[in-house]
């Protein structure tokens, strides 16, 4: 029988182990959140609490499976279970559903997309070799094994879209576009970002910068906020030129995807398109990494960088230390409220 003494140096062990399981087990919850997500689940709630078997009927589902799977959801918070194996949204289950600002809900599809665990399941790859484990996967490049696979590049557009919608009013909060007369938004998928900061400041002009496939899409969503006539559309590979022409030039986790010298090329060539701008300025929206063991998103973001494209999140030494390099001076960082990101302001050296 256990004496108080020896309970007492037991118990941290204890919690110690069932720490580790949960850490350990973190997969799990991802692989049982995603075909929630999947099947609208939070939709379905989204009018009040149901049991669990009309929940699968309306979803399809078998009950005694459905229902242990959001047992396990509700444990950590997703869901609430409520008398009578019934369910109901949360705080955070809100943001699950489709029809919310700022919904997760494409987001999560895209990181437990199958395709994550097949990539990060090689993780010790990239660390004994320093490469992309995608590449010992799928034996291409990032870019190619997404934009390969129609299924996996659904879900990455839309989470990327998502993302920038999420961005958007903490951006135009936290940073002054006052004084631009054109803006350039290198890599902007289509136009959200741009789309918003011109509405915001209607005498500003846009041009969005991005490859061909992408523009032609774009096209479609500028025209369909009537902003055509103050957004023209540039289509391009910011590794071979950036057109000039802009007085401010805006890259939104861009940088983050490169290695230092990929990073180099596409700074060299903003640099170029600045010449002669006296008050030109380079735009840059990334997570900059906290120095200390404090856990934010941006330490996960960098092993996905790692893993995938081969890039990597910064500290505010690195940044300062690449824009330096590219002859760029930071002249302030404006950090985004509640979040380990901001705007990076840099103007040629």
């Amino acid at each position: 029988m256990a004496t108080l003494e020896t309970a007492t140096v037991l118990r941290p062990q204890a919690q110690d182990a069932e720490r580790v399981m949960q850490l350990a087990s973190g997969m799990g919850f991802t692989a049982a959140l995603q075909p929630i997500v999947r099947m609208g689940v939070p939709d379905v709630l989204a009018s009040g609490p149901l049991p669990v078997s009309e929940i699968a009927a309306k979803t399809c589902s078998n009950t005694d499976a459905l229902y242990r799977v959001m047992r396990l959801l509700a444990s950590v918070g997703l869901f609430a279970e409520l008398p009578g194996k019934t369910f109901a949204l949360t705080s955070t289950s809100e943001l699950l559903r489709s029809d919310v600002p700022g919904s997760m809900r494409n987001m999560v599809l895209w990181v437990s997309n199958r395709f994550h665990f097949q990539v990060w399941s090689e993780m010790a790859h990239s660390i004994q070799t320093g490469e992309p484990a995608v590449e010992r996967v799928c034996r291409r490049q990032c870019f190619d094994a997404i934009f390969g696979d129609p299924e996996i590049a659904y879900d990455f557009n839309a989470a990327m879209t998502g993302f920038s919608r999420q961005i958007a009013p903490v951006l135009l909060e936290t940073y002054d576009f006052s004084g631009i007369g054109t803006l350039m938004d290198i890599a902007g998928g289509h136009g959200a970002i741009l789309c918003e900061v011109l509405h915001k400041y209607p005498e500003m002009k846009g041009i969005l910068f991005d490859l061909p496939n992408v523009i032609q899409e774009a096209n479609c969503h500028i025209c369909s906020l009537k902003l055509d006539d103050r957004c023209q559309t540039i289509a391009g590979d910011f590794f071979k030129e950036i057109p000039a022409g802009a007085d401010a030039y805006y890259m939104q986790h861009i940088l983050h995807d490169w290695a230092d010298q990929p990073a180099l090329k596409i700074l060299g060539h903003v640099h170029r398109a600045l010449e002669g701008k006296k008050d030109g300025r380079l735009l840059v929206a990334e997570s900059i990494v906290r120095e200390d063991s404090a856990p934010t998103p941006a330490k996960w973001l960098d092993l996905e960088m790692l893993l995938m494209p081969g890039g990597r999140e910064r500290t505010e030494k690195d940044w300062r230390e690449l824009f330096a390099t590219a002859e760029f001076e930071i002249t302030r960082i404006v950090p985004f409220k509640g979040m380990d990101s901001g705007v990076i302001e840099a103007r040629t050296a």
